[in-house]
Formats: C-alpha cells, sequence, structure tokens
C-alpha cells in the first residue's frame, strides 16, 4: 500500500508534464513536518488530495505566483474543481476545511521564504468561507465590458468567437449553479426532486444515464418547488446568489427565468434551417431550428421541454418521443383532464398555472402511455365527484394550525404540503362542530390523514400519536371523522400533493 509520500512522487512524475509553481519538495517538506508534529496519515492524505487539487487548476489556469492569486481567483478555482474534480463535492464545509489545509501549507512556505506572504488566503478564507454559507465571489474585474453591456459591439468579434465566449459564460454559469445546490442545505431537495423524477417505478439502464440525468437537471432548476420556500430552484439561486454573479452571468440567468415548459410537434418544415411547430395544448406556432431528425419521422415526433428561444441565450435541453397521431391526442386528453383536477384545488387555474405546478405530471404522463401502454392514466372519479361545498362559518382552531405547521416540519413535509394539510384542517372545521380537548389529536389526525390520501405509507399512526403525546385509537377516530365528514378518498383532488399526482398515474 503506497504512503502518502509515494502519491506525491507519483503525481509528480507520473501525472504532469512539468513542474508547477508548487515544487515537489515543498510539498514534501510541509507533509514531514505535520509527519514530525504527529498528525496521523489519512490527515496527511487529506492535505496532500487538497493541495493536489490546488495544483492541477493551478496548471489548468496557468498561474505562475501564488502570492499574486486574489480571493476571487481562489473562488473560480473552487467553481472550477467542483466540475472538475469527480470526487470532490462542494460545501461550505469542504471549502473550509481546503482553506484550512492551503493556510496551514502557506504558513510552512512563508517560514522557509518561499512566498511573500499569506494576506491574500486568509483574506480568500474569510471572503469566501468564513460564515456559514458559501459565498462564492463575482469574477467581473471591473474593466471588462459584459458580453451583453450597452458598450458591448458584437461586430468587433467574429461570430465564432462571440459562440466561444457566450458558451465559456454559460458553462462557468452552470457550475456556480452546480455548486450551490451541492451545498448540504440542498440534500433533502436534491433526494425528493430525484424521487418525483424517476417515479415509484423507473429504472434506466448505462446507455441512458446521460439523458436522464440531463433531462433531471432541466426538470430540477426549472420545474422543482424547494421544500421549505416553495421557490423554483432557478429563481432562489437569482435571488440569493445575484451579488456572486457577473453581469454577463446575471443576463443569461434574467433569460432563463423566462422559460416556460412547452410540449409541441412539427406542423411543417419552412426551409433548411427551421420549422413550424404547434404548442399541442395552445395551438400556438413556434418557429424553432430544424431538429436532428429524419425528414420522414419529423411529423411523428413530440416534443417536450423548456423553451427561451427569445433571449440571449439557447440552452434548450428537449425531450423527444415518437407518437402517432392518435397517442398525441390521448395525451392531450389526458392532460386536460389532469389541468380539470388540478382546478378542483386551485379554481380558474391557466393551462400556464398546471403546467407551473405539476410540469412532471406531463413528464410521466407521457411517458406512462407510451411504456406500460395504459388505456388511462387519470382516474375519472376524481373529476366526476361531488365535494361539500365549504362555506367559511368559524376561524379553525389556532393551537391545531400552528401545530400542524410544526408536525408537517417534523414528517419532512414540503411548504405547499403544509398549506394543503392546512387547507384540509380549515375544511374541515367549516363542515362541522369540532369538539376539541387535546390539539395534538386533531393536529396528528390531520397529518395522518393528509399521508394517506397521497399514497404516503411510512407515517406510523402509534409513532405519529407518541410524538405528540396522545393515544393512538384517538388519532384513528379522528382520522375517520376526517373521511367521514369530508367525504375524503385516495388521492383526493382537493389535496393532492406534487407526490401524490404522481403516484396516482402509477397506481389508480
Amino acid at each position: 500500500m503506497k504512503n502518502v509520500y509515494d502519491e506525491v512522487r507519483l503525481f509528480y512524475e507520473e501525472d504532469i508534464e512539468w513542474e508547477p509553481i508548487i515544487k515537489r519538495e515543498w510539498v514534501e517538506g510541509f507533509l514531514r513536518q505535520k509527519a514530525w508534529q504527529g498528525s496521523p496519515d489519512n490527515e496527511l492524505r487529506n492535505s496532500w488530495h487538497n493541495i493536489q487539487m490546488l495544483i492541477i487548476y493551478l496548471i489548468h489556469s496557468d498561474a505562475d505566483c501564488l502570492d499574486e492569486l486574489t480571493p476571487k481567483e481562489y473562488s473560480a478555482a473552487i467553481e472550477w474543481l467542483s466540475g472538475h474534480i469527480p470526487d470532490y463535492s462542494v460545501s461550505i464545509e469542504s471549502v473550509k476545511y481546503f482553506f484550512e489545509v492551503l493556510k496551514e501549507f502557506y504558513k510552512y512556505l512563508h517560514s522557509k521564504k518561499y512566498i511573500i506572504g499569506i494576506d491574500e488566503i486568509t483574506r480568500a478564507a474569510d471572503e469566501i468561507a468564513g460564515g456559514n454559507q458559501l459565498k462564492l465571489l463575482n469574477e467581473d474585474s471591473g474593466e471588462e465590458i459584459g458580453l451583453f453591456s450597452d458598450n458591448f459591439d458584437a461586430a468587433l468579434l467574429m461570430t465564432d468567437e462571440l459562440d466561444r465566449k457566450v458558451g465559456e459564460t454559460v458553462e462557468r454559469l452552470m457550475v456556480k449553479i452546480g455548486t450551490y445546490f451541492q451545498q448540504e442545505e440542498f440534500i433533502d431537495d436534491f433526494d425528493r426532486a430525484l424521487y418525483l423524477y424517476s417515479g415509484p417505478f423507473e429504472h434506466t439502464n448505462d446507455d441512458e444515464q446521460s439523458d436522464f440525468w440531463l433531462g433531471f437537471w432541466d426538470y430540477f432548476l426549472f420545474d422543482y418547488h424547494l421544500i421549505t420556500t416553495d421557490e423554483k430552484p432557478l429563481k432562489h439561486f437569482s435571488i440569493n446568489q445575484n451579488g456572486n454573479i457577473t453581469s454577463d452571468e446575471r443576463q443569461i440567468v434574467e433569460d432563463l427565468l423566462k422559460a416556460k415548459f412547452t410540449v409541441f410537434y412539427i406542423n411543417r418544415v419552412l426551409g433548411p434551417d427551421w420549422v413550424e411547430c404547434i404548442d399541442l395544448f395552445t395551438g400556438e406556432t413556434l418557429e424553432l431550428p430544424y431538429p436532428d431528425f429524419e425528414f420522414n419521422v419529423l411529423k411523428k415526433i413530440l416534443f417536450y421541454g423548456h423553451l427561451y428561444s427569445n433571449g440571449v441565450v439557447m440552452l434548450n435541453y428537449i425531450t423527444t418521443v415518437e407518437v402517432s397521431p392518435n397517442l398525441r391526442k390521448r395525451i392531450k386528453d389526458e392532460v386536460l383532464r389532469q389541468k380539470l383536477i388540478y382546478e378542483i384545488q386551485s379554481p380558474n387555474s391557466t393551462m400556464e398555472d398546471f403546467f407551473d405546478r405539476h410540469a412532471l405530471v406531463v413528464r410521466h404522463t407521457i411517458d406512462v402511455l407510451i411504456t406500460l401502454a395504459k388505456v388511462n392514466v387519470t382516474s375519472a372519479f376524481q373529476i366526476q365527484k361531488e365535494f361539500p361545498e365549504i362555506k367559511e362559518t368559524c376561524l379553525p382552531n389556532q393551537q391545531v394550525a400552528e401545530l400542524l405547521v410544526s408536525l408537517a416540519h417534523d414528517y419532512g413535509f414540503s411548504l405547499h404540503d403544509t398549506n394543503l394539510i392546512k387547507k384540509l384542517w380549515y375544511d374541515y372545521s367549516q363542515l362541522t362542530s369540532v369538539t376539541l380537548r387535546k390539539p395534538g389529536t386533531w393536529a396528528a389526525a390531520v397529518i395522518f390523514a393528509y399521508a394517506q390520501i397521497n399514497g404516503t405509507n411510512d407515517i406510523d399512526p402509534d409513532e405519529l400519536a407518541d410524538s405528540v403525546g396522545v393515544s393512538a385509537s384517538s388519532v384513528k377516530n379522528n382520522r375517520n371523522k376526517l373521511f367521514d365528514i369530508l367525504q375524503l378518498q385516495k388521492f383526493d383532488p382537493r389535496y393532492l400533493s406534487e407526490e401524490g399526482f404522481i403516484l396516482s398515474l402509477f397506481v389508480l
């Protein structure tokens, strides 16, 4: 088994073609000093791996002096490493440790007179990872004219050069966005989004992995709703990281925020470069670049994804499926029925409103109709059933309402779920007089009922009752009252969550 010095030797002798500005003897001297001070082998290896990442970035960036690196360049290094080092996960913890290692290493180099000082690395550590949240720095120099500023003259650049600059800006932006959402605070959101996007029975083989992840990120950035804020991730990024991106990147984000989920097909070819498309649900005509398909299958393809062709950058990831005209009509009919289901929960909603909340339902509907060959994916009862009319007669008990918010958070429900849970309690309170002895009994019953409506089987009523200090039998009795008075059923459209809507496509 190689020791850390073997790893250093192999890296300098085999992995790089010339010696970088951080010399091999500097690294070995630093590691030996740490070993003499009693550092264990795993700490030496971790220190070396972080120094090694810096060296790899410095080779990439052609840097020639450690003393000239600024905090913004260290920020750029972190962003670059997050996109090019496979096992490097960027978080506030990993970046803090990265700087701890580098500060210790630079102190050693300064003591040996290899560098002038440690002021810049200390300042970089404070500005980027000195708080509780990672703060990557704006790379604007203040001198460079942005690609989309009023003073930028695109005519001075060759088209290929302009395309290259736009492409590089987009790539930098995507790395920043990816880095931001890899932080620990978004782990639950990432796992939830992956579950929703995969569906309960979804499997992908190795050949499909690339398309799977492209589609997932398209969904995550534009359609997913964050658990705690209900914001779309791209919108959340634009608000919270506005000061950490360049003016060009900011312009691209603004363009991307105009994207709309669209399902469309080709109506006719306009020439060698353009085709006329029809929005399946609005009938609107769209002129789009000629897609990479054989002419004889063009009119059999159904396209869906996000379009933002009127802005400054084209970054469309569009999913395509081959369908017959009859199947295309069935897809349209199913989605229109789903929109009616959503209107029961959110009256007067437009098709755009439905897509804004449930674009993933449309994706899964298309997939189910094609791959599972189901006749229908939408249950008729959800539309045809008549529900009790709700007229405001009182304010629901606020102790229960407050406890519902607390329990919803404890059980990992989203803000959108929490609002539906509160609505369930509100509606029940309008239809009957509630006998209230222990607020926890009703709060637990509402949570349990909501979980059952949406097909969630991982909430144990006994554990739920115990968490609020009431009996399980009283929770179950109140759950039965809720179902009876509100005439609740599984996948009830009045209280259908994002998870519940998707699950209903597969099991009804």
